[in-house]
């Protein structure tokens, strides 16, 4: 774990780095952030770095990604990696891994990784989120059946969405599908919003005051200082409960993954898709008689 995190340090450093030089607004987010007012550092049982930004430095961000992260660094989005199709973005440095077993079929970077998530305007009509949120996520989940492995995931049910995705990407193209969904989340901008929430990643299940992200304070995080929200407390009392600073051990989002520090994720990747293949009659087991 410490060799994973000693690399995702890096990556963070690079982030901060760059957002800096650029006059971004990045912030520690989640796990992270939770850590670094807690711990003063990495959650003991966390194995990532999640940080959040505003739409339009977000935006810009992706636009400066390919000049501003030169190898082993890689600033991976819909728009710079073959068929991804998760809502944020995602710094990954190259020569390691960090797979996820369902994500073995895909053809996109698997290096480890830091969680790059973006905050959005959310509309005062509670009618207008909830069918934005559907929106949204419908086509994160239209765009990930593409690859989906079928029989390995024991997810029969996706084979018509997969045939009919391969065929609409063909049709229109993958980064005009994805670039369409941001853009129904780009028409409430975040300046003129009550509310602000990470909608391609969380929907708006949580809703977060936008003021606070009015300021910039800088905590201890392990051997170094990284950005919070000024208003962290009202972040993490939202997002974590009252409670926050009581210590409650959870699995993370991610669910399994496969890291390796000294190997990259294409040396690793057939062996992980060998298991996942193989376990997938008791995957199907489950789902049929759970």
């Amino acid at each position: 774990m410490e060799e994973i995190w000693k690399i995702e340090m890096q990556l963070l450093a690079k982030l901060l780095e760059v957002c800096e030089a650029n006059h971004l607004s990045v912030w520690a987010d989640g796990g992270t952030l939770l850590g670094a007012v807690r711990h003063h550092g990495f959650i003991p049982w966390d194995d990532d770095i999640d940080v959040c930004m505003m739409r339009d430095d977000y935006d810009r961000l992706l636009t400066i990604g390919k000049e501003a992260f030169q190898e082993p660094f890689f600033l991976q989005s819909a728009y710079s990696d073959t068929d991804y199709h998760r809502g944020h973005a995602q710094l990954r440095m190259s020569h390691t891994a960090a797979i996820r077993p369902s994500d073995s079929f895909q053809p996109f970077h698997q290096g480890i990784f830091i969680d790059i998530f973006v905050l959005d305007g959310v509309p005062e009509d509670v009618a207008e989120r909830e069918r934005l949120t559907r929106s949204v996520h419908r086509t994160m989940r239209f765009l990930k059946a593409k690859n989906t492995a079928i029989l390995a995931s024991g997810r029969l049910g996706l084979v018509f969405r997969k045939i009919k995705c391969r065929h609409v990407v063909r049709q229109r193209g993958w980064q005009t599908i994805y670039r369409e969904m941001e853009d129904e989340l780009r028409r409430c901008k975040p300046q003129d919003s009550r509310l602000v929430a990470e909608i391609s990643f969380s929907g708006t299940d949580i809703l977060f005051d936008r003021h606070i992200f009015d300021e910039t304070v800088w905590l201890d995080f392990e051997d170094m200082k990284i950005p919070a929200p000024g208003g962290y407390d009202l972040l993490l009392r939202t997002q974590y409960g009252d409670d926050y600073m009581t210590p409650k051990q959870v699995a993370t989002c991610h669910g399994e993954v496969i890291f390796d520090t000294h190997h990259g994720y294409e040396e690793i990747l057939p062996k992980v898709r060998s298991n996942y293949r193989w376990s997938a009659p008791k995957r199907l087991f489950r789902k049929l008689f759970k």
